[in-house]
């Protein structure tokens, strides 16, 4: 059972309702995650900023994705790893994508050492060794990457934690296990249904 309250879009008023109609205007639904958030309307306009800042991120919309999926999977957010997997495929992520995003684990190998360090960035709370920052500077990612990739991993703690103290309830079809997904099915409507 959710234990913080949703804010309803249609009780509400002022600057909480000017948000909650951005967030319809957006994407055509208004998530139990935004109505949580929607609590404080300065904690839902800075996760709108920052989202819509990172939507301008050097390393793209499927490796930020990839990277919040990590994030998810190791925090155990049932709620990220669901809403994540139902909208990866129009941030241009394959079934097989949104696989490397929650494994962790990438055939490419550019895309394996950015989720290695993003995890790596997780596990150490930012407290990376030498050789994993020198890892992903070898995979070919500059600062300003490194930069966003550390900042992918934040977002997603954020809405990661939020969720996992409100234990917010899914609006959207739970994702699959990671331990039964394939890379066929893995976040796609199919595979989601099982």
């Amino acid at each position: 059972m959710q234990r913080l309250n949703s804010v309803h879009p249609e009780l509400a008023q002022g600057r909480t309702r000017e948000l909650l109609d951005a967030v319809h205007q957006a994407f055509g639904v208004v998530p139990n995650t935004a109505q949580v958030m929607a609590n404080s309307p300065a904690v839902l306009e800075s996760f709108l900023a920052f989202s819509t800042a990172m939507s301008g991120a050097k390393i793209g919309p499927k490796l930020h994705n990839q990277v919040k999926l990590t994030t998810s999977e190791t925090n155990s957010c049932d709620y990220c790893t669901s809403i994540l997997s139902a909208v990866a495929p129009s941030a241009g992520l394959s079934a097989a994508d949104i696989l490397a995003g929650r494994t962790g684990n990438s055939e490419d190998l550019r895309t394996k050492a950015a989720l290695a360090f993003a995890h790596a960035v997780l596990e150490s709370r930012g407290k990376v060794s030498d050789q994993q920052l020198a890892a992903v500077w070898e995979a070919g990612y500059g600062d300003a990457e490194i930069v966003e990739i550390v900042a992918s991993v934040v977002l997603g703690c954020f809405t990661n934690f939020l969720n996992n103290v409100a234990d917010t309830e899914l609006d959207i079809p739970k994702a699959e296990p990671v331990e039964t997904c394939s890379t066929a099915t893995c976040g796609t409507a199919e595979g989601s249904a099982h």
